[in-house]
């Protein structure tokens, strides 16, 4: 690793999946919408479920950086899709391409110099613009890694 690189590179390679972990398009490469929804014998959550919970925390974590009026949803209810399945093609490609959107706007808000990471956010209690990109890293990574597994389990990996 390069010794200059600054906190915001570093926080965009984990974010783009650069290091070690496979990354949320890796993850979902290859997969169908039909595969998306089997339920695999003692794991608690489809692929589905985990896309779209990835896909609705990362939304919420989102709207907690740019709303000062932010107001958290309900735990855990709001945080998971109460469908095992999509409904659709449409629905499963819309949420695998909002999760990456999501990504995308958090790596964005880290490029802006005129954010600072490290400024507590108005709201809140102490969160900073660096602490909400870890925890979008942290967790998609947590759930990405079920999802592989979940596929390696279905041969489909």
């Amino acid at each position: 690793m390069e010794p200059s690189k600054t906190v915001r590179s570093l926080l965009l390679e984990q974010l783009e999946g650069k290091n070690a972990h496979v990354d949320f398009n890796q993850a979902v490469q290859g997969l169908t919408y039909k595969q998306s929804s089997i339920q695999v014998e003692g794991v608690p959550h489809t692929i589905w479920q985990l896309i779209e919970h990835i896909r609705i925390s990362q939304d919420d974590i989102l709207e907690f950086c740019e709303t000062p009026s932010y107001q958290a949803p309900d735990w855990p209810d709001d945080y998971w899709p109460q469908s095992a399945a999509p409904a659709n093609k449409d629905e499963f490609e819309q949420s695998v391409q909002a999760v990456r959107d999501g990504i995308d706007e958090m790596c964005s808000m880290i490029r802006d110099t005129n954010n600072d990471l490290q400024t507590s956010f108005s709201h809140g209690d102490g969160q900073t613009l660096f602490r909400e990109a870890m925890l979008i890293v942290d967790h998609n990574a947590y759930h990405i890694g079920q999802i592989v597994l979940i596929r390696r389990m279905l041969g489909s990996w």
